[in-house]
């Protein structure tokens, strides 16, 4: 009769050690670092085109420094052309958990889009993440 109870003891703590084994996988996957990049651009020099930053993570992170470029599609050809990037060294710019930063690029920094433009190139934006690295994200094309 001991034998029986203590073997049900035991299933018990092994099903409830991986349930919540499962519930901490889980948590540690929605929380992970993820960064989404979006765009609204427009052919008006003066409203601009805009490259929007979201952080999907539940922490906050912080942007060291970013480049927007041109790249051919061809795979194994990487001669990037530069678009802009900030002008200041020390950028370091926070963004909060699950919010997003919007760049604007009118004026003199406004760039073109269009299929003359682009010349069978996608635009892409370097960004540079404290603790992180350095990712590449495909804005447009």
């Amino acid at each position: 009769m001991v034998e029986a109870s203590v073997n049900y003891i035991a299933w018990w703590g092994a099903g409830l050690s991986t349930l919540l084994a499962v519930v901490k996988i889980f948590e540690l996957w929605r929380d992970r670092f993820r960064i989404d990049v979006g765009y609204g651009f427009t052919g008006d020099e003066h409203q601009g085109n805009d490259i929007h930053i979201r952080n999907l993570s539940g922490n906050p992170v912080i942007l060291a420094n970013w480049e927007l470029f041109y790249r051919p599609n061809l795979w194994p050809i990487k001669k990037d052309t530069y678009i802009t990037s900030p002008e200041a060294d020390a950028y370091d710019l926070k963004i909060e958990a699950h919010s997003s930063k919007t760049f604007n690029f009118n004026g003199p920094e406004h760039f073109s889009w269009g299929w003359k433009a682009m010349k069978g190139r996608k635009i892409y934006i370097r960004l540079y993440f404290a603790g992180r690295g350095v990712i590449i994200k495909k804005v447009y094309g």
